[in-house]
């Protein structure tokens, strides 16, 4: 008797951990993805030197770089917005969803996502009644 509610114990045990590897897999996905962003952010954190004036407009140069154009159409994604675009690869989510996966404050999360709706890089659904966000076809 022992030995059958030790074995439906375990059944149940690896029955759970199975629904969960992919929750899991994501999470270590998305801690991988903040970890690089972090360091993209330290990066780009570094302060800029101040040389001499040469007399140009400050963003002349990035007009006239090549791509400028296809970098102005469509901006490029912070932190919170690349963390969103992460989770909605795995399905649509509610905003709290998004919260409680990404482990974003709400005021970010919903600035976000008003950039990213208009963007197009993600649309509004409903699902059970509530608004809930998914990856834009357009992406």
């Amino acid at each position: 008797m022992a030995a059958e509610l030790l074995a439906r114990v375990r059944a149940e045990i690896e029955g759970r951990l199975d629904e969960l590897r992919p929750a899991v897999a994501e999470y270590e996905r998305l801690l991988g993805a903040a970890d690089a962003l972090e360091s993209s952010v330290a990066e780009n954190a570094r302060p800029v030197a101040h040389g001499p004036s040469t007399g140009r407009r400050r963003g002349a140069r990035a007009a006239a770089a090549p791509g400028a154009q296809a970098r102005r159409h469509r901006p490029r994604m912070g932190a919170v917005e690349q963390a969103i675009v992460a989770a909605l690869e795995h399905g649509s989510h509610t905003l709290s969803e998004l919260g409680v996966v990404t482990a974003l404050p709400a005021p970010a999360l919903r600035d976000s996502v008003r950039r990213l709706l208009s963007a197009d890089r993600i649309a509004r659904t409903r699902r059970e009644g509530r608004a809930a966000y998914s990856l834009s076809d357009s992406e």
